[in-house]
This record gives C-alpha cells, structure tokens and sequence, in this order.
C-alpha cells in the first residue's frame, strides 16, 4: 500500500472513513490511525492484541486505567499503552477531546463495524480485530 501526501484542515477529517477520523491505513500505507475524538466516554478494560494505542489530551481530562495503575491526564497529558496492556479509560466531567493514535493503522475499521454491529455481536467484532474485553470484578 503505497501512501501519497494530503493534508486536512480543522474541521475536516478524511470521507467514508469515520467520525473524526483525520489519518486511516487506507491513506497512511497501513502505518497508524489518527482519531481527533470529541467524546463524552471512554471505553471498558480492554487489551490490543495488534496495536499500541496513544492519547493526546487536547481538551478536558481523562481518567485512564491499567491492570495495576491509574492516571488522571489532563490537557496536554500523553497516554503510551502498548500492545497487549489491559486499559481502560474515560473522560473526566461531561467532554473532552482526545487524539487517538494506533499504531498500526486499522484502528479506524474495528471502530465502524463495532458501532454498526447489534450489541450482541461486538464481542465477535473485537476478537476479530484482537480486542478482547475484560469482564468486570467486584
């Protein structure tokens, strides 16, 4: 996959390939996905089997969650989780804005067909991208 130059201007993101989405594997050569996130949630304990993921805090704060530790990350924080860390996250008050950063790209194609998927089949939707939740315990 051959990537060519482009560039986006602030508000604009790349077409068909999802909210906020300003770099995909599509338009990288496969090399990172780059999510310019304006959320009001994060996401359950999870682990990437085929991605680091990054966040960049532009706007509010986040709380972030490992297996063994926790982070408050407000703006201008940076959040390195590597491949295979059990993570959690979610933003701190009502919104915040968080570049999202996986590395490789492809991170943008797991999110579309998990938030088309009917809840009953997300779960299959991860395994496929290896991510894997990890339940709750009390």
């Amino acid at each position: 996959m051959t990537a060519l130059p482009y560039i986006l201007l602030p508000d604009e993101e790349l077409p068909d390939a999802g909210s906020g989405v300003k770099a995909s594997a599509e338009s990288t050569g496969g090399v990172l996905t780059l999510i310019d996130s304006r959320t009001s949630g994060g996401a359950p304990m999870h682990v990437h089997e085929n991605e680091d993921e990054c966040f960049y805090v532009v706007e509010g704060t986040i709380q972030v969650w490992t297996k063994d530790d926790e982070y408050e990350a407000p703006v201008g924080a940076f959040v390195f989780l590597p491949r295979g860390t059990q993570h959690a996250w979610d933003v701190v008050g009502e919104r915040a804005r968080v570049l999202i950063i996986t590395v490789p790209g492809g991170f943008e194609r797991f999110l579309r067909e998990f938030h088309e998927a009917a809840p009953h089949e997300q779960s299959d939707v991860a395994l496929r991208y290896g991510i894997r939740f990890i339940p709750e315990t009390d």
